[in-house]
C-alpha cells in the first residue's frame, strides 16, 4: 500500500517521472466503469498520458487527492476526491467521489480501474461486504 501513496505523493508534487516509474511500461487504464461515458481502455504510458490530456480538455484547473487507501492484497483501492474549474465556463465544480483499484505486481501498477461505485471497486478485489 505504501507504494501506491507514494505514487499518490508524486502526483500531488507533480512529479511525473517518479508517477511513471510506479506504472508498469504495459499498464492498463480501465475507466469502463467510471462517470464518463466515452472514455474507455488505455494502453502503457502513453495511454495513460493520452488518458489525462483528454481528460484535462474538460478542465482549466483540476485537483484530485486521495481520502482513504484500502489494502486488498495484490491491489489496493483508494477513495478519491476530485474538483476542478471549468475550462470554458470557469465554474468551479466539485464532483463525485470515486474509487481507484490499483492492481499491483512487482512493486508496480499493471492495472488501474476507475469506479464509481464503492461495493462494484471492492468486489472487484474479492472484498465483498
Amino acid at each position: 500500500m505504501a507504494i501506491v501513496r507514494a505514487a499518490w505523493d508524486a502526483w500531488g508534487r507533480g512529479d511525473t517521472k517518479a508517477l511513471f516509474e510506479f506504472y508498469d511500461p504495459e499498464v492498463v487504464w480501465d475507466v469502463t466503469h467510471s462517470f464518463v461515458p466515452d472514455l474507455t481502455v488505455f494502453h502503457g504510458h502513453e495511454g495513460i498520458r493520452d488518458f489525462f490530456r483528454q481528460w484535462r480538455t474538460f478542465f482549466a484547473e483540476y485537483h484530485a487527492e486521495p481520502e482513504a487507501f484500502v489494502d486488498a492484497g495484490e491491489s489496493v483501492i483508494v477513495r478519491v476526491r476530485q474538483e476542478g474549474r471549468g475550462h470554458g465556463s470557469s465554474v468551479g465544480v466539485e464532483m463525485p467521489v470515486y474509487w481507484q483499484v490499483y492492481r499491483l505486481r512487482d512493486g508496480r501498477a499493471v492495472r488501474v480501474e476507475i469506479y464509481r461505485d464503492e461495493a462494484e471497486a471492492r468486489s472487484s478485489v474479492g472484498l465483498d461486504e
